[in-house]
């Protein structure tokens, strides 16, 4: 089987945790090696080409981090996930930058795990998977991860209202129709019923984002036809 698995090497400094996921990703058919330190890992990539890391952030000496960092210098064809129990913003942009495939938050489920690593197995040798954090004034909002921070705090959301924001994200700077927003977010027929929905969540957007409509940091509303985020 080795030869013909995809190979992933597995970095935990947590004995149990390094060896639970490696005995799931072997049961799935790929080749693991499982490693309890940044210093393993970096001998183990001099000796092995590996489709995967799947590596912990927080190790001493050698970080989760810096294997990424070493990862790109050496120029390997490797993608690389990685694993934290303690999210914030700076592990988002920390992982996106070193142009890492995407971060798991511990404790992760197994499903999550799978899809992730079967996701980033699946990408196209060299292509480059496209930053999902974007920025307006302070605020921070990784598509990938649906998480949202105003400077260094985090803003919890329901789903519908992180699709509305991500949505107006994503085209910021542009005018977006609430009747475009009923479609897109909710998939139904513009009426007053959605359009009451849709101003709902746009209230409760604004709460959460500490926003004042008659002097919108984030969200304007342009009068009787949309909202829009940025210039």
């Amino acid at each position: 089987m080795e030869a013909f698995a995809k190979q992933i090497l597995v970095v935990d400094d947590d004995p149990d945790t390094c060896a639970l996921i490696a005995d799931i990703l072997q049961d799935d058919g790929y080749y693991v090696q499982p490693c309890l330190s940044g210093e393993r890992a970096l001998e183990a990539l001099e000796r092995r080409q590996f489709d995967l890391v799947l590596t912990d952030i927080k190790m001493p000496r050698i970080t989760g981090i810096d294997l990424l960092l070493h990862i790109r210098r050496m120029e390997l064809d490797t993608e690389v996930i990685l694993m934290t129990a303690y999210a914030s913003l700076k592990t988002a942009v920390q992982a996106l930058r070193g142009e890492a495939f995407d971060y798991l938050v511990k404790p992760f489920s197994l499903t999550d795990l799978r899809q992730r690593v079967r996701e980033a197995l699946d990408r196209e040798p060299g292509a480059k998977r496209a930053s999902g954090i974007v920025h307006e004034k302070d605020m921070t909002v990784d598509l990938n991860a649906l998480r949202v921070w105003i400077g260094d705090t985090e803003i919890e959301l329901t789903r519908q209202e992180f699709k509305v924001l991500g949505y107006l994200m994503i085209e910021r700077g542009r005018i977006v129709p609430w009747e475009e927003l009923v479609d897109k977010i909710w998939g139904d027929e513009p009426d007053e019923r959605t359009a009451s929905t849709l101003r709902s969540c746009i209230r409760r957007l604004r709460q959460k984002l500490n926003d004042d409509a008659q002097n919108a940091r984030y969200i304007k509303n342009v009068w009787g036809v949309g909202y829009q985020i940025g210039e």
